[in-house]
């Protein structure tokens, strides 16, 4: 299971750019190009452009290549598509073994060498612009926005990646130019690729990548989200989900969200586990008490996210319209049964076989190790110590996690969002 062995080499190149190799017995290869430079980085005016600099930078050609040329080339592979965060810009690909030079040679010429075709910018600059306007047009927008507010208060998770329409329509090709002049170094990028990898796979990626000239580092930890302050209730009239034939069987949708410590903290592996534990599969106490016993949902769960330094856990149900309020007061009985009394020996180890399960499942794919491999790169952890965490775990780490972040109902700190099709209100939020 391990990829920390003779088949995996890391090193960082002399201008600082960090290398991740693993070669698998496979015909293909997956490869993410993560630049450490997203929304975060963006200043006031600045709004969406690095989300803009992605889409530009896929498309526009580079000093070696036409826009037509570059479209040729990337044709040529398996997949491709690029993502922006607020803190790191990715380009991932998939490929046949064969391609994999010229992989690095359009990557190289176009993020070290790119174009800025006037057409290409114009055109993609259409397309931000009609995505932002997509994202706005959904129903739940709005409330996404206020809850998002509520939530992270400040933190930069709050920031859109999509960004400002004004700024969008107005920044200069100038502009986007030195807004990538500030973080598109190599010191500031990983590349990682697992595979059927050529055996001068490393001279390869020294060549196409080695000679790129340093630059400001834009590396950024960011600031853990604080717990929650206040309960806010938004409770929306949500008409797209009543039930035509009969309303009265109108299916109503809840979260439950509060926050947590994120990836890293000492409490993060029993966090993880108490949410497998609470709705993770079929098993799960929610599921089995809120679906099975009670009839009250088709789909419950929970979840944990713990990226960027903000834990979020949360709890997603679609119950009956007619019984929200059953439901919500069920939800939080599973909460208080995990609370208040020990979970077996029995139920953590089921947990522990699949944290193994899943983690020897992501290796069958080429995908899975750039995943294990990005976990060795921001936390130092090879998937031996993902495993020893987890068999850290105890009933009484569980216990002791659920007490300190699960809230209660009266008086806990919490949102909790009622999407409502029986509702005649548009939107009501409390807060206490």
């Amino acid at each position: 299971m391990t990829i920390i062995n003779g088949n995996y080499k890391e090193n960082k190149l002399d201008n600082g750019l960090v290398v991740a190799l693993q070669n698998t017995p496979t015909q293909t290869i997956a490869s993410k190009f993560r630049i450490n430079f997203g929304s975060y980085h963006e200043e006031k005016g600045e709004e969406g452009m690095a989300h803009f600099l992605e889409h530009c930078l896929c498309t526009s050609g580079s000093e070696k290549y036409t826009p037509i040329q570059a479209d040729k080339i990337r044709r040529s592979f398996g997949f491709f598509n690029a993502t922006t965060t607020i803190g790191r810009t990715f380009l991932v690909g998939q490929m046949l073994t064969e391609e994999f030079e010229n992989w690095l040679d359009y990557l190289s010429s176009q993020i070290f060498h790119p174009r800025f075709d006037v057409e290409r910018v114009e055109g993609e600059r259409k397309r931000v612009l009609r995505e932002i306007a997509d994202n706005k047009s959904s129903f739940i927008y709005e409330i996404d926005k206020a809850i998002d507010k509520v939530f992270y208060r400040g933190h930069p998770k709050q920031i859109s990646t999509l960004g400002n329409e004004e700024v969008i329509k107005n920044v200069t090709i100038s502009k986007l130019k030195e807004f990538y002049s500030c973080g598109f170094h190599p010191n500031n990028i990983e590349f990682i690729a697992a595979g059927g990898l050529p055996e001068n796979s490393e001279e390869l990626v020294k060549k196409y990548f080695g000679i790129a000239p340093k630059g400001n580092e834009t590396r950024v930890k960011f600031p853990e989200l604080k717990p929650l302050e206040e309960k806010a209730i938004f409770h929306r009239y949500a008409p797209e989900r009543c039930n035509s034939e009969n309303p009265q069987e109108s299916s109503g949708q809840l979260f439950l969200m509060t926050a947590c410590p994120g990836d890293g903290h000492p409490d993060e592996y029993a966090i993880r586990a108490m949410s497998l534990l609470l709705g993770g599969d079929t098993n799960s106490f929610l599921y089995q008490n809120i679906g099975l016993k009670k009839g009250l949902a088709y789909n419950v769960s929970s979840s944990y996210n713990g990226f960027y330094n903000c834990g979020e856990l949360k709890i997603n149900a679609d119950i009956p319209a007619i019984k929200i309020d059953e439901s919500v007061d069920a939800i939080f009985e599973e909460i208080e049964r995990i609370k208040n009394k020990k979970v077996s020996e029995f139920e953590v180890e089921r947990i522990k076989k699949i944290a193994k399960y899943n983690i020897a499942k992501s290796f069958e794919t080429n995908e899975g190790h750039i995943s294990a491999i990005e976990l060795k790169l921001d936390e130092g952890f090879t998937p031996e110590t993902h495993l020893r965490k987890y068999d850290e775990v105890t009933p009484e780490k569980i216990q002791y996690v659920a007490n300190k972040y699960l809230p209660d109902k009266e008086n806990g700190k919490y949102i909790l969002y009622i999407g409502d099709p029986l509702k005649q209100k548009e939107v009501l939020t409390e807060m206490s």
